[in-house]
């Protein structure tokens, strides 16, 4: 797959300091984790000897500044103490920079990937943002941007968190499928109030993935399941058929396979099919979430093939990688990693110090892409916090370079760089998943020279693939990309 389907000819720009941090930096390496952006609460955890106090200023802050946008004050005047730098500035140049290109490239590159071994850009509680509304749940929110601005910023693994809960505005107390951050139905769905209906929020979903550029996208959409209801999974089930379409009226959804229904009523989710093979089906939504029969046409059972956060704060790079879960975990499941930015969850562990032990920080990120995390759950994600660049293991910032060459080598770091076809440097040779490299070659002697060792010049596909590539190869190889 040649870099040109994927160049943009966008300069990286800065604005801000902030941007120019996390967008901007130079070659982060297996020991040179990227860049954090400054925790807006920084002032508030430097004297507080807990996290309750920060985080609830942080929240009012957050609500303020918010507020201060939705009432159409520029947002450069809304950047306030303690709250998140939210500014369309900051998205704005991340469209424009080497983070986003390599982003959509990887995301490309893993297109012909099963889903056991793909990896995918996430935000957890994504509908949960004030961006939205201010609601009682959204004011303890998990997210500063809207869904169109996550999925503009790459994001392709959206959470919704469904309750079915009376409607005190606009239907006379009767019982909707709503989108919230609450608690489950045997809690009384507690939280829950005045928060969007599915309905409503599903189309910006839609919308995205049919405007022009973003046809050929595909999304995976974990709908948390707080129903509990015959009627709750019926109207679901009725949204997702009636929204998710393209114009024409065709399906955007990638339905189970009746054939494949286990002994629980459900279709687990094929952990064999890539997105390309979503693509070719027509389809562009891949629908995950808990067993339930009412649903089971659409939304596929995860349950049995997937993990959620081991332990975060014992989390180290490649090759240690998780204290929870061993490979064999890593070989026949996604594994997904979430964090918990809320007021709620803070006040849970009342004597937890203001930084977070399993926050998702960008050197936590970029361990866990090195070790083959599927799925990220992402709390509070900006353009410029440094995460999204942190997921990055191919490209070096700003490659390939114009004046590099026309061919693609991983160097010392791990990360690849243009480099001239005729130098010569180990190729990269895969055969069932084991990476061997050759003795140094061309790039245009380097097919050869992996078949007569047995293999196939290739290129790494995922970060894992990638750090694997990397530890029989320290020095560099050729991978089978070219740069044109």
């Amino acid at each position: 797959m040649p870099w040109t389907r994927m160049k943009s000819a966008a300069a990286a720009i800065a604005v801000g300091s902030l941007v120019t941090i996390a967008l901007s930096t130079g070659s982060a390496g297996a020991t040179a984790p990227p860049p954090t952006a400054p925790s807006p609460t920084a002032p508030c955890d430097a004297i507080s000897p807990i996290a309750i106090p920060c985080v609830a200023l942080g929240k009012v802050g957050d609500a303020l500044a918010t507020e201060c946008r939705r009432v159409g004050i520029p947002d450069a005047l809304c950047v306030l103490p303690l709250a998140h730098r939210v500014t369309q500035a900051a998205r704005d140049a991340y469209r424009a920079s080497w983070v986003h290109r390599t982003a959509q490239f990887q995301y490309r590159l893993g297109d012909s990937l099963p889903f056991g071994d793909a990896q995918w850009l996430g935000t957890h509680n994504s509908f949960n943002s004030l961006a939205n509304s201010l609601t009682l749940s959204h004011a303890d929110s998990n997210q500063q941007l809207t869904l169109t601005q996550q999925l503009d910023i790459d994001v392709r693994a959206l959470e919704l968190d469904l309750h079915y809960i009376p409607r005190i505005l606009g239907l006379l107390g009767s019982r909707a499928v709503t989108v919230c951050h609450g608690q489950p139905p045997t809690a009384y769905d507690l939280g829950c109030t005045t928060e969007p209906t599915f309905a409503k929020v599903l189309p910006e979903i839609a919308t995205w993935l049919n405007a022009p550029g973003n046809d050929d996208e595909v999304v995976l959409l974990y709908l948390e399941d707080n129903l509990k209801n015959a009627a709750a999974y019926a109207s679901t089930i009725s949204t997702l058929d009636q929204v998710l379409k393209r114009p024409n009226g065709s399906s955007l959804i990638y339905k189970p396979d009746a054939s494949q229904k286990a002994a629980n009523g459900c279709v687990p989710l094929p952990t064999s099919v890539s997105r390309d093979d979503v693509r070719a089906s027509g389809a562009r939504v891949v629908l995950v979430g808990s067993c339930a029969p009412g649903w089971s046409g659409n939304v596929f059972d995860w349950n049995a093939v997937h993990v959620e956060s081991g332990s975060t704060s014992g989390y180290r790079d490649f090759p240690t990688c998780d204290a929870t879960y061993g490979p064999s975990v890593y070989a026949t499941k996604l594994v997904r990693y979430f964090e918990d930015t809320t007021l709620v969850s803070t006040l849970l562990n009342p004597t937890r110090k203001p930084v977070d032990p399993e926050a998702l920080t960008p050197a936590k990120v970029q361990a866990m892409t090195n070790c083959g995390v599927n799925v990220f759950g992402l709390d509070q994600l900006l353009p410029e916090d440094g995460r999204i660049q942190s997921t990055l293991w191919s490209w070096a910032p700003d490659e390939p370079s114009a004046t590099g060459g026309g061919c693609a080598l991983q160097g010392a770091d791990g990360r690849w760089v243009a480099a001239p076809c005729t130098e010569v440097h180990p190729a990269a040779c895969e055969d069932g998943g084991t990476w061997t490299v050759t003795p140094p070659v061309t790039f245009a002697a380097a097919p050869a020279a992996c078949t007569a060792i047995g293999s196939t010049f290739d290129v790494p596909r995922a970060g894992n693939q990638n750090s694997a590539l990397h530890a029989v190869a320290p020095a560099g190889a050729w991978v089978d990309q070219t740069v044109g």
